[in-house]
């Protein structure tokens, strides 16, 4: 799969290859425990065959195939290498353990990354709290927490996203002035941001936010036809619709 790795070894600055010396997990080191997984920061963990498999269809289906039924891993069994960092790897095991999994407060980064680990593993159970978790993490941060559901193309994350950015967000974001039309500048940045969102989304924001009116270029000017911006993107998070821009 290519979400997995073997990082048991690595090339020195000659490019020799050489042995990482890799630490146990000071909590998931049960010794009665028979799978060990290395993280991608070299730490081990030893982890319940049982539990891995109730919680995870991909390690159901892994543990299956590496040892017929009725029969031990032992020490000399090659390790679970998974390329994920300690961190969302010493998370997920705490979910694994327990009859009602509880994910606490955790920054956006590594509900981030524990939410992509856990539809990595298939773990169907894991899926709505880990999702409500990164929403939470990233109440303070609608424009990121947009970015990912952009790349997860995951429209309910997006227009909960959308519904925490006002006028007020909108112009700390992206305003460096007063003034109630946007700057090049101002512009610029917008242009930015949105070019890292995915295509389908890039374009059903600016499909919501834009529409015709009138407008002055400058004061006392006559009104003139023109494409005004709404900056207010709570507005219509519940219209958002990147499907019709979306190929096939």
């Amino acid at each position: 799969m290519s979400d997995m790795s073997v990082i048991s070894s690595a090339a020195s600055s000659d490019g020799i290859a050489v042995d990482i010396d890799c630490k146990f997990h000071p909590v998931h080191n049960d010794p009665n425990d028979d799978i060990v997984i290395i993280s991608n920061d070299y730490v081990k963990f030893r982890a319940s065959r049982f539990h891995l498999a109730r919680t995870s269809q991909f390690f159901e289906g892994l543990l299956g195939t590496a040892r017929p039924k009725g029969e031990n891993f032992t020490d000399d069994d090659e390790p679970i290498h998974l390329d994920y960092p300690s961190s969302t790897l010493s998370l997920f095991l705490d979910l694994t353990s327990v009859c009602d999994p509880y994910i606490p407060a955790v920054s956006i980064d590594r509900a981030r990354s524990l939410l992509k680990f856990i539809e990595f593993a298939i773990c169907d159970g894991l899926v709505d709290k880990a999702r409500l978790t990164l929403m939470e993490a990233a109440k303070d941060q609608p424009f990121e927490l947009l970015v990912i559901a952009s790349e997860r193309d995951d429209v309910e994350m997006a227009k909960h996203a959308l519904r925490q950015i006002s006028t007020g967000q909108f112009r700390a974001q992206f305003v460096n002035t007063s003034s109630t039309t946007l700057t090049s500048h101002d512009l610029a940045m917008v242009k930015q941001y949105l070019c890292g969102l995915t295509p389908p989304y890039h374009l059903a924001i600016l499909d919501a936010a834009m529409s015709t009116g009138k407008m002055r270029e400058e004061r006392y000017i006559n009104l003139r036809p023109g494409l005004l911006f709404n900056d207010n993107w709570s507005s219509f998070a519940d219209k958002l619709d990147p499907a019709k821009f979306s190929k096939g």
